[in-house]
């Protein structure tokens, strides 16, 4: 009953952390991603783009679409090689949540960029999806600086960051068949380098905090078991469970803390997000090992 009264708490807790509008990025901008009413957003998707979808489809303020014209720096594709797509990250010098959140003829959901990737063991993780199509099993360290060099333009600086910093650079998902998971690198530092990851668009089509688990009972002090990606889920999202117990159970939970659908896995195992039931909005994976009772609580964010 304990535990049962904890996540509800964490679910009510988590859902309030998710609901706050604060997008900042810390260097004065904000960031957002936001699915649109679209069948696809072109590779070329822009600014211009954005505010002409809207017009066309909502009734925005003058005042709103002038903060908006002003405010708004950049808009792109998030994932620029997947088609169909519909989600585009939106920079800003402004915070525009609120106006964003009244655009609902033109956006269906949207939500702030997380850029704290860092764990309590004071290292930063992330997931970096390559533009490379062949990314080896042994891709180590120094082949992602390798890369980088060979097809993008950094600084002497930035260089010397990552260079000093990453402390390792693995192939995340090495046995996924999937041709979008096979792309993703786990990137492993000492120092925060979201911006400089976001800002190597030659070589890095995405990226995003490798988040710690919400929550792990019974101080089950180990790398974190389970891993979702990507998150917020596609129709390519993979939940990976690196476990060496043979019962493990799955419950995905809504924000309103019911169980919407339950399974049971035996050890290391990848399951395809697109088999289970769509929660709209942020939902939670509680995966128990009833094998010694430890329970690691993931926060999923649905846009579809």
């Amino acid at each position: 009953m304990k535990k049962i009264l904890l996540l509800l708490t964490l679910i009510l807790g988590f859902t309030f952390c998710y609901s706050q509008n604060d997008c900042s990025q810390g260097d004065g901008t904000f960031r957002y991603e936001a699915k649109l009413y679209i069948v696809n957003v072109p590779s070329e998707f822009d600014k211009n783009d954005f505010i002409n979808h809207i017009i066309s489809l909502d009734n925005i303020s003058n005042e709103d679409l002038a903060i908006l014209n002003e405010h708004i720096t950049l808009v792109y594709k998030t994932f620029p090689s997947q088609n169909p797509h519909t989600t585009v990250t939106i920079v800003t010098t402004l915070d525009v949540f609120s106006i964003l959140d009244d655009l609902n003829n033109s956006i269906e959901f949207h939500y702030c960029v997380v850029n704290d990737c860092s764990w309590s063991d004071g290292t930063f993780r992330y997931y970096a999806l390559l533009t490379s199509t062949d990314v080896p099993n042994d891709f180590d360290k120094d082949d992602f600086i390798d890369f980088i060099i060979g097809i993008d333009i950094i600084s002497n600086e930035d260089l010397t960051i990552l260079e000093t910093h990453i402390t390792s650079v693995e192939k995340a998902f090495p046995s996924s068949q999937s041709d979008l998971l096979k792309r993703v690198v786990d990137v492993e530092a000492t120092l925060e380098i979201y911006s400089i990851l976001t800002d190597l668009n030659n070589a890095i089509e995405h990226n995003s905090c490798n988040s710690e688990a919400i929550l792990e009972i019974n101080d089950y002090n180990k790398h974190k078991n389970s891993i979702i990606y990507p998150n917020p889920v596609t129709e390519h999202s993979i939940l990976e469970i690196n476990s060496n117990s043979n019962n493990i159970k799955i419950d995905l939970i809504n924000s309103l803390g019911q169980i919407i659908h339950s399974e049971r896995v035996s050890k290391k195992t990848i399951i395809e997000l697109r088999n289970f039931p769509k929660v709209i909005g942020v939902s939670f994976l509680n995966i128990q090992d009833l094998t010694n009772g430890t329970l690691e609580i993931l926060k999923i964010i649905r846009e579809e």
